[in-house]
Formats: structure tokens, C-alpha cells, sequence
């Protein structure tokens, strides 16, 4: 249960889903803790993501933390992600200041998960969560190189 805490505190309280809209992202102790070349990403989830601090993101480094993420966010360890698991993590950095853009946060958020439910029998399995990060991922490596370099995640967040 410890790891499972420590999973859900490292994976989702980071910088938005790479793997659900833009890879998680949010924001965490770590903070300025980690050096090398993966601070090139800023303070967030790329820089967890990047596993071997190159300074890209590889698709197997990706493809691993979008199984811990979904591995975090299965509450009940049933294989399925139900919208009330979904929308009970806090993403994003906001600490919901501004009521009026937490509501909006959310609402994207609803239709991530309904994007992310291809059966749509209301629960997102681990091979539909792996396919929207896999598509995710190839969509921000914009050269095609298999990897994800600190230009292409900046680029990716920002539309």
C-alpha cells in the first residue's frame, strides 16, 4: 500500500497525464530536487518520465509511467478505471483559487475519460488507457524519432 501512496503522490500530483491529454501534469515535493539533463523540461512530470535524465523521453519511458500512472489512479486494483477513479485525482497545478477554471479543469477532464472509454461501458481498461497514452505520445514526437525531446513536450502542452 506504501508503494501504491507513494505511486499516486509521484505520478499524479505531477504536471498533467502525458498519457490522458498531455502526460499528467501537476507539481510535487521534487521540485528542483532533480538535476541533469532532464531539468531541461522545467519543473513537472517530464522530468520524472525521463527515467535515464538523456533528456528525452523515450517511448518505452513513456509507455512505463503511463502503467504506473494507471496502475495509481485503479483504486480498487480491478483493471478498469471508473470515472469516479478518474475524476477523483487531482491534476493540474491549481490549488482551485479560481473556481470558475477548476470547473472548466474538470469538465476537460469528464471528456478525457469519455474520450479515453473506446467501449464506452464506462470504465477505462488498462488497454484503453496504454492506446490514448501510446496515441498521446506519438502525437508530441513531432520528427518522428521515437523519442520526446524537451521542445516537442513544450510544444505539445501549450496548444
Amino acid at each position: 500500500m506504501e508503494r501504491r501512496h507513494t505511486l499516486l503522490v509521484a505520478a499524479l500530483a505531477t504536471t498533467s497525464l502525458m498519457a490522458t491529454g498531455a502526460f499528467a501534469q501537476g507539481y510535487g515535493p521534487w521540485f528542483g530536487a532533480r538535476m541533469g539533463p532532464g531539468m531541461m523540461y522545467g519543473n513537472g512530470r517530464a522530468a520524472i518520465i525521463d527515467q535515464n535524465d538523456d533528456g528525452r523521453i523515450s517511448s518505452e519511458e513513456a509507455a512505463a509511467s503511463a502503467e504506473e500512472v494507471f496502475t495509481a489512479m485503479d483504486a480498487d486494483d480491478d483493471g478498469q478505471i471508473t470515472k469516479d477513479e478518474y475524476m477523483a485525482v487531482r491534476m493540474g497545478p491549481g490549488w482551485g483559487w479560481n473556481t470558475e477554471r477548476q470547473a472548466a479543469m474538470q469538465a476537460n477532464k469528464e471528456a478525457r475519460f469519455g474520450e479515453m472509454d473506446a467501449d464506452k461501458n464506462g470504465s477505462v481498461s488498462k488497454v484503453e488507457f496504454l492506446a490514448t497514452a501510446q496515441t498521446h505520445f506519438k502525437a508530441a514526437d513531432q520528427d518522428g524519432d521515437g523519442q520526446v525531446n524537451p521542445w516537442e513536450y513544450r510544444r505539445g502542452r501549450w496548444l
